[in-house]
């Protein structure tokens, strides 16, 4: 198909793409010998619209088909020769990628090589951060040896020119007028074969990119993360951001694909709702106690708390490299405290009942499972199989503890547990304590 230079009909993403993977789903059929077991990877795709610059005449739609891409062979565990220079083609393997732009445009990373040092560019959108309109070529070796763009390492024939391909319209997952967005989910199922494929999405038209999934009866190539961002008082430019650890993860992803990565919680740290909000501060400044935590959330309260958690989670996602793992390799991701503001669930009962901070712990946690699990409060193990809810809901965001249980492919099974939802003090105080006394009965039975 021909590559459109934007999304057609248009769309304007406010976030994404964003993968999710939820588990695998076996099935029986029978065969010419009698029954086979089929395997199934499931997972679902997610962008996020704005309104006002985008055409809805039809819901957006997702074409899915195999696209096989050549990968670099493991890099050399020594470097020899005259200079000892290193074949260009693991200088930096993870210039070039692309990545889809907010209207469809497709764009590409740019050779570290061209970056200005010690500073962290992974929010700037313009010419001067990390993608570029075309990919560059550089010479790495006096020889003038240059790096290979990763579009020429895809074949030429795929499944959609071989008209082998799905059409998926996306399901509205939830909008908000006030807001100007709306969250588009694209659920997938993909046959496991007998190695592991790279399968390609577009769009509405617009550039593909891919992901791997894993050979049927194989274990995933698992990568894990936690603790995505920087403390309000961290100054991110002499780490040149988050930008400098995704690169060495799309580095690898090149040799050795990622079929899935975990978030362990913290993927986004939103402690700023507690500084940046006025009415934060306002209600915070509030001297009698008792007439602080008896203030209602008001109206305009929600609505700077909806604005926050919506902004800063679309921004997040959406940008720097991280935003490009996001659309190439499937998240699995449980979440902690810095998702709704630090140390949420461990302050002291009458904070915590609060209506404001009831109210924040509310608005925290559905964004949270829209931008990280594709999904709606109201969804449970009926619609979703790998959800393990908790058996009551939790004192103060008033919802149950949201744990996973899935297949990581052959004889590997992940189980995520929620450590937040349900969270209060006296039950941390006791987990610890009980903690204590396994640690102290193992040491006497050890030692």
């Amino acid at each position: 198909a021909t590559e459109q230079k934007n999304f057609q009909p248009k769309l304007f993403l406010r976030c994404g793409p964003l993968l999710r993977y939820t588990g695998m789903r076996k099935e029986n059929i029978d065969g010419a010998h009698g029954p086979v077991e089929k395997e199934f990877w499931r997972g679902s795709i997610m962008i996020v619209t704005k309104d006002s610059r985008s055409s809805y005449e039809a819901p957006p739609t997702l074409r899915l088909f195999s696209q096989p891409m050549d990968l670099l062979p493991p890099p050399p565990a020594e470097v020899s020769g005259e200079n000892g220079a290193l074949a260009p083609e693991y200088v930096d393997p993870t210039a070039g990628l692309m990545k889809v732009g907010r209207d469809g445009r497709p764009l590409y990373v740019k050779p570290v090589d061209h970056l200005e040092e010690e500073v962290d560019l992974s929010g700037v959108e313009n010419d001067d951060g990390i993608y570029e309109l075309s990919p560059s070529m550089i010479d790495y070796s006096p020889e003038g040896a240059k790096q290979p763009i990763p579009s020429n390492r895809i074949h030429p024939v795929d499944g959609e020119t071989a008209k082998l391909y799905q059409d998926i319209l996306g399901v509205r997952l939830y909008a908000d007028t006030a807001r100007d967005v709306t969250f588009w989910r694209f659920s997938l199922e993909i046959e496991l074969s007998a190695t592991q494929q790279r399968i390609a999405y577009r769009i509405n038209q617009g550039p593909a990119l891919g992901f791997w999934v894993p050979a049927v009866g194989q274990p995933m190539n698992i990568m894990f993360h936690t603790g995505n961002g920087f403390g309000s008082n961290v100054d991110p430019n002499p780490l040149c951001g988050p930008d400098p650890l995704w690169r060495d993860v799309l580095n690898e992803h090149q040799t050795q694909p990622f079929h899935v990565m975990i978030g362990g919680g913290d993927q986004i740290f939103n402690d700023g709702v507690i500084t940046d909000l006025s009415l934060f501060q306002e209600w915070i400044k509030i001297k009698n106690a008792a007439d602080r935590y008896g203030a209602p959330l008001t109206p305009e309260f929600r609505a700077e708390l909806e604005k926050f958690y919506l902004e800063r989670y679309a921004s997040w996602f959406s940008q720097g490299l991280f935003s490009l793992a996001n659309s190439q390799i499937p998240m699995v991701n449980i979440w902690n405290d810095h998702e709704i503001f630090e140390g949420f669930g461990s302050y002291h009962d009458e904070f915590m009942r609060s209506a404001v901070i009831s109210g924040l712990g509310k608005i925290a946690f559905k964004y949270y499972l829209l931008f990280q699990h594709h999904c709606v409060p109201d969804e449970t193990e009926v619609d979703e199989p790998s959800w393990l809810l908790g058996a009551t809901p939790g004192p103060y965001i008033g919802q149950r503890s949201r744990n996973l249980f899935m297949s990581l492919g052959s004889d590997v099974a992940f189980l995520g547990l929620d450590c937040r939802t349900e969270r209060q003090v006296i039950i941390f105080f006791s987990l610890c304590q009980m903690i204590d006394v396994l640690i102290r009965s193992y040491r006497a039975t050890r030692f």
